[in-house]
Formats: C-alpha cells, structure tokens, sequence
C-alpha cells in the first residue's frame, strides 16, 4: 500500500488548521507585523508540548510514527473539533483497513427492503466510499434513474460534481460542500487506497469547484442537511437528509431523505409516486452529464 499519500494528506490537514487559527484565539500575543496568516509551526509545537523538529517532520510528510498521545495533543492546541481529532486519527493510522472488502454494488435483500419501505420518501444506500449501492423508487421519482448512469458515477461526489444534479438542487454549493466534507471525514482511513487518488484526480480535473474546496480539508459528520430540490412535475421540495450506519461491520449506511415539515413536501412526494412512470422519464427530465475529457480539453 502507497501509505505516503496518507502522510500527504496529514501534512497538508495540520497545515490548513495552523494558518487557519490566530495567535489570540490560542492565549499567545498578536504579531503586529506576520509575513504569514495563522499560527507558525513554533506556536503548534509550544501549545501541543512537542519539539518544532518534531512537528515540522509532520508537515513535511515525514515518515514517522506518532502516538495518540501526541496527536491528541495536536489536536487541543489546533483546537480541533471531535470529528476533525477523529479525522485526524484516521490518517495518522498506518494500520487502516481498506475497503476493498466490500462489495461495489448491491445490499442485502433485507437492506433493500428496508429502503422500499420509506417509500414514498427517497432512500439509497451508501458504501465506505460513498458509492450509491442500492436505492428505493422515490429516489428514482425525485432525482432520476441512477440506471442511466455508469456505475462508476453513482457516486455522491460524481452526482454533485459531475453535472449531474447541478441544475435540479437549488442549494447547490451548500449541498455539494457538505456532501464533500461528509465524504472527507468519512474516508481518512482509505485516502492511501487507489480509488481515493483517482477519484480526487478526476474531480479535479473536471470540476473547478471541488479543485478549490478540496484543498481546504473541511471535515463534517452526522449532521441533517435540508436539500431544497426543484423538480420539474410538482415544483419545490425541501428534503432532510438522515444518514443512519448500518451496524453489520460494512462501513454501509442508510440514507433517509424526509420532507421537511410547513413546506408542502409530504404532498407533493405523495403526488408524484403517483404518477406514471413514463412520466418520469426524458426528454423533460435528463440528468445532465458532465463532459467528457475530450470535451474539455477541446473548450476554450
């Protein structure tokens, strides 16, 4: 396993954090005249009781071996959060598991059946890289036949930042953002693996967008995000979203999308589960695909 792409990103996540804090917020005095923004390494490793050899091995992608011990100390001097510790954690484990153990597609009949039963509310499930697995026909009726898609797009980054599903969600950069930050603080133990590199690889590339936000290292876990959708047949919908974890050691969970109460949105899920399924097809509901490399290489 390629463990210097863990380090990379260890490096770059301290670093982020460091220029991110103010000698103040930390109990040190303000420099009237800083070339730089943020704490230097020096600060970090005084607050954290840590040499600044040590420290700046850290950010230098070192290979070096760090206790918890030590990490936790990174942690209360960055003024880290529990899920960017967590985050923090994660990388810093040479020992990760790989995700390579689960399946890419499909869920349990069980699972699925639990997905179903939402219905007429939309439900999919997701793996550790947050692949779309499986998904119930309301997500169909409000988002669009994830068949129509190549299986290596039914991805929740793909769908945001491939075109997918720009023009349908009205919040879109909230969404996306929160989307990316659930995804980063959800895969720090894989960020060595094959799949992570080219994913963040091809994103890059094809979306200025996640480029930029994804050298920021924003972490977010577990929060109930409202997803305001504009869906040509019934009109606007505001939906939250409820990841629940699948306790069977998969690293698989189930996400809930409920209507968002004083919004009308129960109504016009009901509404639409009704109608008939040819209705819910192109040409007045296409998913927009993102360009080709091609396509891009030829813009201007």
């Amino acid at each position: 396993m390629n463990y210097n792409q863990r380090r990379v990103e260890l490096a770059n996540f301290l670093k982020t954090r460091r220029l991110a804090l103010q000698p103040e917020e930390v109990g040190l005095p303000s420099r009237a005249a800083r070339r730089t923004p943020g704490l230097r390494r020096e600060d970090v490793a005084d607050l954290a009781g840590i040499s600044v050899c040590w420290y700046s091995r850290l950010e230098q992608a070192r290979n070096i071996r760090v206790s918890d011990q030590v990490l936790n100390s990174l942690a209360k001097a960055l003024r880290l959060n529990a899920e960017e510790r967590d985050y923090l954690l994660a990388l810093a484990n040479m020992d990760a598991r790989s995700s390579a153990s689960v399946p890419a597609d499909g869920v349990t009949p069980a699972l699925q059946h639990i997905l179903d039963s939402q219905h007429p509310h939309p439900a999919f499930a997701l793996g550790p890289r947050f692949n779309i697995l499986a998904w119930n026909q309301a997500r169909t009726d409000v988002y669009g036949d994830l068949t129509e898609i190549p299986p290596e797009h039914r991805h929740m980054l793909w769908l945001f930042f491939g075109g997918y599903l720009r023009g349908l969600v009205q919040n879109w950069e909230p969404s996306a953002r929160s989307v990316l930050a659930a995804f980063r603080a959800a895969t720090g133990l894989y960020v060595h693996e094959p799949w992570f590199t080219a994913l963040v690889r091809e994103l890059s590339e094809s979306s200025p967008e996640f480029r930029t936000w994804w050298q920021q290292h924003e972490i977010e876990r577990r929060r109930v995000t409202a997803r305001e959708v504009k869906h040509p047949s019934v009109g606007r919908m505001v939906l939250e979203e409820v990841a629940l974890v699948v306790d069977d050691c998969s690293d698989q969970r189930i996400v809930l999308e409920v209507p968002q109460p004083g919004t009308g949105t129960e109504n016009k899920l009901t509404a639409l589960s009704c109608l008939p399924r040819r209705a819910l097809t192109p040409p007045w509901y296409v998913l927009r695909r993102p360009a080709s490399r091609e396509q891009r290489n030829n813009t201007f």
